[in-house]
Parts: C-alpha cells; sequence; structure tokens
C-alpha cells in the first residue's frame, strides 16, 4: 500500500496526471485551514499506513501554512482536535507550495516506499463543534426600530467579532433605531445600561458597546428576531423590467439598469437583511423569469 497522501491546495484533482494518482493512497484539495483536521482525522481512523504527506498547490489565502504546520506538530489556530493528535501523528511533510508539477513527481519518486506496518496506532479523533470568535477592530452600524431586538443584535455581533480585555468583549458599535438625526456618543454596557440613551435618541455611536465576561451568562439572543421585518431606511427597492427605488412613501427616487453589477452596488449600500433579501430576489428573478413575482415566488414555486 502507497505511504504517501497528497494534499492539494486550490488544485482540482482533475489537474493532477494519472501516474501521480497511481502512487498515493489518497488525494483531496483543501480550500481552507481546516481541512487539516480531516486529514489527520483520517491519518488516525483510515489511513494509519501513511508515513509522508506531501502538500502541494498555490497556497493563495494562506491556509496552506497553518496546514503545514500543524502536520509538523504545531498546535495552532486551525486546529478542532485535540494537540496530541499532531503532536504523535508520525509522518513526514513534504511543503511543495508554489512548486511545479515536475518537483511533485521527484518528491512522490523519492518518498515512495509502500508498505503494510502502521505509522501509528488506529485510534478515532474527536473533533469540536467550531466555536471563535474573529476580532474585528472597525466601527459597525446596527439598525432595528425595536430596542430590545436591537440590544440583541449588539450582543450577538459582540459575540462573533467583539474584541476582548480581561473583564469585557467589545466593539465600537453605530446603534440606530430610527431615521431622524438625534444622535449620543457613548459607552454602552448592553447588560446593565441599556438603553444607553436610545430612548430619546435616534443613533447611539458606543464608543464602545460592551458586554462584561460576568454578565455572558445571563444574555442570551433568541435567532426569532433575525426573522423579523426591520425597514431599511435607505428606501426599497422593486425588480421588474428595472431595479426601482423608492423612499418610504413611495416616491420614485431612481430607475437602474438590472444587472448584477447594479445589485451589487446598490446592496452594499442596505443594511444587511435587506441586502440579502435583495440579493435573494434577484437570483430568483433570474432562475424563474417569466414566473418570477417579487416577494411570492417561494410559495408557488
Amino acid at each position: 500500500m502507497s505511504n504517501l497522501l497528497l494534499v492539494l491546495l486550490w488544485l482540482s484533482p482533475d489537474k493532477i496526471s494519472r501516474e501521480v494518482v497511481g502512487k498515493v493512497a489518497s488525494m483531496g484539495t483543501a480550500y481552507t485551514a481546516d481541512a487539516v483536521n480531516q486529514v489527520v482525522k483520517a491519518l488516525y481512523e483510515t489511513y494509519t499506513h501513511v508515513d509522508t504527506v506531501v502538500v502541494f498547490g498555490p497556497d493563495l489565502n494562506g491556509a496552506g501554512e497553518l496546514i503545514v504546520e500543524a502536520l509538523k506538530g504545531m498546535c495552532n489556530d486551525a486546529l478542532r482536535i485535540p494537540c496530541e493528535y499532531v503532536k504523535n501523528l508520525n509522518a513526514v511533510v513534504v511543503d511543495l507550495r508554489w512548486r511545479g508539477e515536475a518537483e511533485l513527481r521527484a518528491a512522490l519518486e523519492a518518498f515512495y516506499k509502500p508498505r503494510e506496518a502502521p505509522a501509528r496506532p488506529r485510534r478515532e479523533v474527536p473533533m469540536a463543534m467550531p466555536s471563535r470568535r474573529l476580532p474585528y477592530p472597525a466601527p459597525h452600524v446596527i439598525y432595528d426600530a425595536d430596542l430590545e431586538a436591537l440590544r440583541a443584535k449588539a450582543v450577538d455581533y459582540i459575540l462573533t467579532y467583539g474584541l476582548e480585555t480581561e473583564d469585557v468583549l467589545y466593539n465600537v458599535l453605530v446603534l440606530q433605531r430610527g431615521p431622524g438625526g438625534a444622535y449620543t456618543a457613548e459607552p454602552c454596557d448592553l447588560a446593565e445600561g441599556w438603553p444607553c440613551g436610545l430612548d430619546k435618541a435616534d443613533v447611539l455611536l458606543a464608543t464602545p458597546a460592551y458586554v462584561k465576561k460576568s454578565d455572558l451568562e445571563k444574555i442570551s439572543v433568541n435567532p426569532s428576531i433575525f426573522l423579523r421585518t426591520a425597514y431599511d431606511p435607505h428606501g426599497n427597492f422593486v425588480l421588474a423590467d428595472r431595479l426601482y427605488h423608492y423612499d418610504r412613501r413611495g416616491v420614485l427616487l431612481r430607475a437602474l439598469e438590472l444587472t448584477e453589477a447594479n445589485l451589487r452596488r446598490e446592496a452594499q449600500k442596505l443594511l444587511p437583511d435587506h441586502a440579502f433579501y435583495l440579493g435573494k430576489e434577484y437570483a430568483a428573478k433570474r432562475l424563474l423569469k417569466e414566473k418570477y413575482v417579487q416577494d411570492s415566488w417561494e410559495g408557488n414555486t
């Protein structure tokens, strides 16, 4: 049995020659660093005889670097499995990122040593469900006319993208509850200080909005709030022969050519749920053609 496993970065397996395929026990494509968890799991549970992993292809997003590090025994951010599994992997890692197929062939020729004996004992590999934040330092706008829904959306954002100190999770947020011009600016404790002046203002520049770690167990976010329709102060769009833009009173503001470029341009100016709605409706219109009826197509397809 072949002792080689080939991990392709951003390459389709059909781009690899039959000669190469014939020398490896298995081959797959990795587009994300998370793929290393499946690779290690396969090495312990299925390919215990594999003692060499070749990583080949263009590392377009840096995922390959994390994959190579982990396979060499480093416990890094990509891992969702216990570190002991990579530290005891007992496999040679051949790093051929950004190399050509000639170098791949040469490496396979040099490391190809079929074996039956296991390189590691067979073990089931537990994998944790992902639950991490991606800290994002720039301001973000959140809108909802309902104060409690607005708070819940702010908390949910911080739990996903919040920065961290010893005591709190926080972000700088622009919290908007109405289209008026009255605004206030102050730090906002979302658990104990809410509504932080938004009972009298339309917009709060929360510098920052934060949740104390000691309050995290007291706060929950009901997913149903994201099913509510929150009116977008940017107006409404109608998809017909053109993309028609109306204000909230029905005054027609613009009539744009109905193209993907225009949809993308307008969507980037809208609140997230409205942008998602616009993209969904445009996709439905393209698929259903003359059968499409805005806001009504889902029950008729």
